[in-house]
C-alpha cells in the first residue's frame, strides 16, 4: 500500500481503502474489494515507519496477520 497526501492505494489492485492516519500516528483503515472488508490498525512514527495488524471476518475464510511500513525514499 502507498499513502501519498493522505490518499492510499495498492498498486495493480482494484481495491478501495477508507481510513486515516491521525496527527499522533494512529492508523485506522479498511481495505475493501467487492463485498470483502479487511480492517487494519496500527501506528506510524513521524519518520514514516510503523506496524500493525489486520483481520478478516464474516467471510468464508477468517484470517489475520500483521503489516509493517517504512517511508519510501
Amino acid at each position: 500500500m502507498q499513502i501519498k497526501n493522505s490518499d492510499a492505494a495498492i498498486s495493480g489492485e482494484e481495491v478501495d481503502i477508507d481510513g486515516s492516519v491521525s496527527a499522533g500516528g494512529t492508523v485506522r483503515a479498511t481495505i475493501i474489494k467487492g463485498s470483502n472488508k479487511v480492517p487494519i490498525a496500527g501506528s506510524l512514527t513521524a519518520k514514516g515507519s510503523g506496524n500493525g495488524t489486520w483481520r478478516t471476518s464474516g467471510g468464508l475464510v477468517e484470517c489475520s496477520g500483521s503489516w509493517s511500513a517504512k517511508r519510501a525514499g
